[in-house]
């Protein structure tokens, strides 16, 4: 019985030096991407509206007010903040793969335990950004109920799962393969903002593209967001299962290549 109480306590201990240990990489992470910049948070809030206030004016021009049935702003909205936050967590990850962090010199800092703070900082702004956009859209006048909020945050957690994932396995790469870094960027980072249904919808591509497109699983989980939000829009093609397997596997994959290479680097 004292065996047993005493392993329990060594694992609660040893679980709440963990959870110490992450969150003062998250108030390190937090200082230094953001206490160091004059705008800090607001450059996180401006680049998305940047880029939606762009395509607000394209379909402006275009004499178009809504996409889907959902006005132009709530449209960009559920698709920019979703998409930018699976893109910085991938990006983010990755950095936290590549190099030597000198924390790592310290026995209760583990490589995952950096991984951990960075994907949550980037979950924390980019949901206080989603919000902040959402209620300026509604202090605008574009009134909206979030239909499903369990299932939006699904697909918001399979977007998540999808920058893990493609993050570990890049990072991992870059251990071995420096050119992977700048190869995914330009590889990566245009083709999956074109091809991700961030200023269209799935049911408006041509049959004959749409079955390829659909292979993106990106696509998918900013459609399920949308689809999860609005009542006025129902999305037909998102297949949930399909992106959390793919989410999975690429995590998996991650972390083994990761923990491969690893060994090989020291």
């Amino acid at each position: 019985m004292n065996t047993s109480v005493s392993r329990q306590s060594a694992t609660e201990s040893a679980f709440l030096i963990q959870c110490r240990v992450v969150h003062a990489l998250v108030m390190r992470d937090v200082k230094s991407r953001y206490g160091g910049r004059r705008l800090g948070f607001l450059w996180a809030l401006i680049e998305p509206l940047m880029m939606i206030g762009v395509f607000i004016g394209l379909f402006h021009l275009m004499g178009r007010t809504s996409q889907g049935g959902i006005p132009a702003p709530l449209f960009f909205v559920a698709a920019f903040t979703p998409f930018f936050m699976f893109r910085d967590i991938f990006s983010n990850v990755m950095m936290c793969i590549k190099g030597d962090n000198p924390l790592l010199m310290f026995p209760q800092v583990a490589r995952t335990d950096i991984i951990l703070s960075s994907v949550i900082v980037d979950i924390l702004v980019s949901l206080a950004v989603f919000f902040l956009l959402l209620l300026g859209c509604a202090i605008l006048g574009f009134e909206f109920t979030i239909d499903r909020p369990l299932e939006t945050l699904l697909a918001l957690g399979l977007l998540i799962g999808l920058g893990v994932g493609l993050g570990l396995i890049l990072g991992a790469l870059t251990i071995r393969y420096e050119f992977v870094s700048s190869v995914s960027q330009a590889f990566l980072g245009r083709p999956l903002f074109l091809a991700s249904g961030l200023f269209f919808t799935v049911d408006v591509i041509p049959a004959q593209a749409r079955d390829y497109l659909l292979l993106n699983p990106v696509l998918q989980g900013v459609e399920a967001v949308r689809s999860a939000m609005f009542t006025q829009f129902e999305s037909r093609y998102v297949d949930y299962s399909f992106v959390l397997l793919f989410a999975v596997v690429m995590i998996a994959f991650g972390l083994m290549l990761m923990n491969f290479f690893e060994r090989q680097r020291h």
